[in-house]
């Protein structure tokens, strides 16, 4: 047995996108949806009980962070703890890359192994409600998720591994910025998004995984009207030489790139690193799913 010794961590993966990002019809009005890429990629909360209380500085420096440690104290009728919080995480911010979300997910899940318990997924979606618009780093399974309403549409039962070859354009989008042109953008192109998601739930459904890369594909150009790419016509053009089967983006993002199904050889991963240098920009790896 591991003694925690008044340590404790909390963690939770981040992404690198979507596989699709657009409208859902709730109750006559269009809410936000995405199924996400989750990726290997985490975000770790530490405690350790000492004479040392840094709340203030958690205030300051990760106010969400801050806000999900009294929501689960006032559900769940805890008091704060008293010692030394402590963040790292290799999902860089305003990247589409959902580290403010796992950041607070992984205060949970730290508060969690505090106070020996583990919160429900509705109840995270609660804690998360109240805090910002999010997606699904929470749950282990692919989901079609309501950003906006913090609500879980449906479950996957196919879990498709996936790999992600990709770029970061560079710069920051800030995710809550762009809730009303999104809906502008939905309402105009919505035939187009309901076909793509209706392919995408087929596809999950028949682990089709082929098509639900041609289904990422589709998410990325009609997202390019919207929260353009500058790379977008580029990766699409070389995407039937380097045998990608479908180019992903983070919609509210600056992550684009190509999606495998298999992992391609290393003789291919240098001629997409290269692609990609040429562009001005360094190929980045992650594997998607669980």
């Amino acid at each position: 047995m591991v003694r925690n010794n008044g340590r404790f961590t909390g963690v939770c993966h981040g992404t690198v996108g979507e596989i699709i990002q657009g409208p859902f019809h709730m109750h006559r009005n269009i809410s936000i949806s995405v199924i996400s890429l989750h990726a290997r990629k985490y975000s770790w909360v530490h405690f350790m009980n000492s004479g040392c209380d840094n709340i203030e500085h958690v205030a300051k420096k990760k106010p969400r962070c801050m806000k999900a440690i009294d929501l689960y104290g006032a559900l769940h009728k805890t008091d704060r703890p008293k010692g030394e919080w402590s963040f790292y995480s290799e999902l860089a911010t305003g990247k589409g890359m959902s580290s403010s979300t796992a950041d607070i997910v992984s205060t949970i899940r730290c508060l969690d192994k505090i106070n020996g318990r583990v919160t429900d997924e509705q109840s995270v979606s609660k804690i998360l409600k109240g805090i910002e618009r999010s997606d699904s780093v929470f749950m282990n399974s692919y989901a079609l998720y309501l950003s906006d309403r913090q609500q879980t549409v449906r479950t996957f039962r196919s879990r498709p591994q996936l790999h992600c070859y990709y770029i970061d354009e560079g710069g920051r989008i800030e995710t809550e910025s762009t809730y009303e042109l999104l809906l502008m953008h939905y309402r105009k192109k919505l035939h187009q998004y309901n076909l793509n998601l209706d392919s995408t739930i087929k596809a999950f459904d028949k682990r089709d995984y082929k098509k639900l890369t041609e289904c990422a594909t589709q998410s990325a150009i009609l997202s390019q009207d919207v929260l353009p790419k500058r790379n977008l016509d580029s990766f699409l053009n070389y995407k039937e030489h380097f045998k990608a089967d479908g180019v992903f983006v983070a919609h509210t993002g600056t992550l684009i790139g190509y999606l495998y199904a298999r992992n391609p050889l290393e003789t291919m991963v240098a001629d997409v690193a290269a692609f990609a240098r040429s562009l001005g920009h360094q190929i980045q790896y992650t594997q998607a799913g669980f």
